[in-house]
Order: structure tokens, then C-alpha cells, then sequence
């Protein structure tokens, strides 16, 4: 991490020319050694951290007032607390945040706010002074302020640009659930490539990818985004494409242009989690029946179409189903006959419920990881278009 006095931009190097130590690092802008007073009405120091983005050097639009402290609760200088009046969150755990343990989080602006969200001087100067009031009654000698210095610490990342929506919601703690070593998506259809879509956009290390198929125009329109006609055409795999496509997002996707058989599904071993996304059932079966006996989570996910001749309608379904080492056993209760019926997908788009599926094995997956609340831990979802009903079990 290198250290100086030249910041990258006048907001900052206004923080630095005061005599104040900050860093970016990651998606928060860092004032350390910021002094405040304890509950024993002694002085302690911690660092501020607000989340913090740019562009092109420049600092975006501040919309958030808060900031988290790695002190604890501040005090006055008579021993009163401060929590009522600054502190809007007081961590049970600490909270890992820019790779510190965050203990609260500060909330206090003026009435009327002002200019203290024209620039992170004013928002981190606003709580700078609030602090060292009450530390200048105790001694004062001491103050945040000393030689001024900037540093800027590139915090590993599988993504090649900071996620600063993570940082301004201060959710850096929660994200860490997700940061398996190894997840692997069996099917690049329209449901797999939708679940690669938000799987990219988590912080897992490695996405490996397997379909042996390749990219043709019927099945260009069941994947997320657009493709340039050429690739539509070209008769490429869909793993390689898909790999390019989002290597230009992250890094850590694989491409395995190969269906899983039982002579390459030892590959699988290794894996913190799988998801099941393809449409013949006994490969389903053989996939399904590997992970449940080697103890590896995964999701199996399905949809259905009947067309309702009569009415020139279209019934449609979603399945999502999570087996874990504890429910094994309901591994027999997937569907193992082949259901690619090229009568009802041959001509019809799906995308809807393709994204749909996906999504609901995403919500499941990240409550498997306990990123989302799982009040009813069920074992199998079910979305009928018919009810515009999700039903579980």
C-alpha cells in the first residue's frame, strides 16, 4: 500500500492537507485515528469509514449521511453516551467492513443538513468535530489531525470494478456468505445462463461451467442480454461464449465445453455448491445421485409449458429444489424421465419463466448460505402461471 501526500482528487487532498491520515480501500474512504471518548471517560481512536465511489477520479454524488466507527459506543466527556445522538447501529458482532471490524454505525447530520453532503471533507469533518468536542474537554492536546497522508489499498476482488452499491448499502459483511471457492452450473440453457447472470454478480471465486451445446439462434433468445449476429450463427459453444461474455464483468469463469457423463463427473468433486439445469432427466439423475453421495449441496431446477389448445394459451411452471447433506434422501423425488420435449420448447420463447426459475434458485441458494432469511426452509419450490401462486414443501 503506498503511502503519500498527493490524493487523487481536491476533496481528498483538502482531507490530507488538513493533516488527516485517510485511504481508499475498496468501496470506503478511511479516516484514521479519529479520537473519541470512551465510557470510562478515557480517549480511545478508530477509524471512519464512509462508503466511497468514482469516476475517472472524480468523486460521485454523496447520498448517504452515514458512516461506520471501529471505536465503540462515544461518549461525552462527563461519561453520558453518545448512542442516542450519533450512533444508529451498535454491531453485536463486529462487521467487517474494508476489511475492518466495524463496531457502529453513526448516523447525525444538522437541521437543515447544509453543504455536508457537497463533499466527503464536510461529511467526514461533520463527524470528526462532533467526536473531538468532547475529547478537547478531556485533553486538548489531541486531535485526528497529524502529518496528513494518503494511501490506497486495491482490496482483492474477482471483479474488475469496485461494487460500490455493496459499500453504500454497508453490505460487505453479508456478501462474504457468498464467497465460496468453487460453485459449478450443469446446463447453459435459458435457466442456467440466467443463474450464471446473478451468480457472476457474487463474489464466489471460481464459476465453472458445463454444456456441450452451442449457440444457435433459438437458443439466443433464452440467455440474459443480446449477441452480435455473428456469434448467433457462428456454431460456437455456449460455455466459451458465455465465459467471454462475463470475464468482461469478473474473473474466475471456466468454460467446460462438455456435457456431464459419468466419465467426467469427478470434476464435480470439488465443489461447494451445484446447480442442475438441464432438461434430460437421467443425466439429472446421474448428476443428482453423484452430489447427494458425495455430501455437495446443490439445486435442481425445471420448467414446463403446455400449450391449452381450446383457449390458445400457454400453462407454464417453475420448479426450484435445494438437497443438502440432510435431505439426501429426497434425492429419488426429482424428475429423471426426459422432459426436452422439442414439441413444446421447439418454437416457443421462455425467457420469462427462464429468468423466474433462475431467480427463485438464486433466493434459495443465498438462503442455503444464510444471506436471506429462511423462515419456512422448504425443500422444494413450485410457481404455477396459472395461479400466479409460489407454493413450497
Amino acid at each position: 500500500m503506498l503511502v503519500n501526500r498527493i490524493a487523487p482528487n481536491p476533496d481528498l487532498q483538502r482531507l490530507v492537507d488538513d493533516g488527516y491520515d485517510i485511504s481508499v480501500e475498496g468501496g470506503y474512504l478511511i479516516v484514521h485515528g479519529v479520537p473519541y471518548v470512551t465510557k470510562d471517560r478515557v480517549i480511545g481512536y478508530g477509524a471512519l469509514l464512509s462508503a466511497y465511489s468514482e469516476s475517472y477520479g472524480v468523486p460521485n454524488a454523496i447520498t448517504d449521511h452515514t458512516v461506520f466507527f471501529t471505536g465503540t459506543v462515544p461518549h461525552r466527556d462527563d461519561g453520558s453516551s453518545l448512542q442516542e445522538a450519533m450512533v444508529a447501529t451498535v454491531y453485536p458482532v463486529p462487521q467487517k467492513t474494508a476489511g475492518r471490524d466495524a463496531l457502529c454505525y453513526l448516523s447525525n447530520k444538522p437541521e437543515p443538513i447544509g453543504d455536508m453532503l457537497c463533499s466527503y471533507y464536510n461529511k467526514l469533518t461533520h463527524y470528526i468535530n462532533k467526536l473531538e468536542t468532547y475529547v478537547r474537554a478531556i485533553d486538548p492536546n489531541v486531535s485526528a489531525r497529524r502529518k496528513g497522508s494518503f494511501a490506497h489499498r486495491d482490496i482483492p476482488s474477482v471483479f474488475h470494478y469496485p461494487n460500490s452499491a455493496t459499500a453504500r448499502a454497508g453490505l460487505e459483511a453479508y456478501e462474504a456468505k457468498l464467497q465460496l471457492n468453487k460453485v459449478a452450473i450443469v446446463g447453459l440453457g435459458g435457466t442456467g445462463s440466467y443463474i450464471l447472470d446473478g451468480l457472476a454478480k457474487t463474489s464466489v471465486v471460481e464459476i465453472h461451467l458445463y454444456d456441450g451445446d452451442v449457440i444457435e439462434p433459438h437458443n439466443a433468445f433464452r440467455v440474459p442480454g443480446s449477441m452480435p449476429v455473428d456469434i448467433v450463427y457462428g456454431k460456437r459453444k455456449k460455455t466459451e461464449v458465455l465465459k467471454e461474455i462475463f470475464s468482461q464483468f469478473r474473473v474466475g469463469i471456466h468454460s467446460h465445453a462438455d456435457n456431464v457423463t459419468a466419465a467426467n463427473i469427478d470434476q464435480l468433486n470439488d465443489c461447494q455448491f451445484v446447480f442442475i439445469a438441464v432438461d434430460h432427466g437421467p443425466s439429472r439423475a446421474l448428476i443428482a445421485g453423484h452430489l447427494a453421495a458425495m455430501g455437495i449441496p446443490f439445486i435442481d431446477v425445471g420448467i414446463g409449458v403446455d400449450k391449452v389448445a381450446e383457449a390458445m394459451m400457454l400453462h407454464g411452471r417453475a420448479r426450484v429444489s435445494l438437497i443438502t447433506s440432510e435431505t439426501r434422501h429426497l434425492v429419488n423425488t426429482l424428475p429423471t424421465a426426459d422432459d426436452a420435449d422439442e414439441a413444446m420448447y421447439g418454437n416457443i420463447q421462455l425467457a420469462e419463466l427462464n429468468s423466474l426459475n433462475a431467480n427463485l434458485a438464486l433466493i434459495r441458494y443465498k438462503q442455503h448460505l444464510q444471506f436471506f432469511t429462511d423462515e419456512e426452509r422448504p425443500n422444494s419450490i413450485n410457481y404455477k402461471c396459472s395461479w400466479n401462486q409460489i407454493a413450497h414443501q
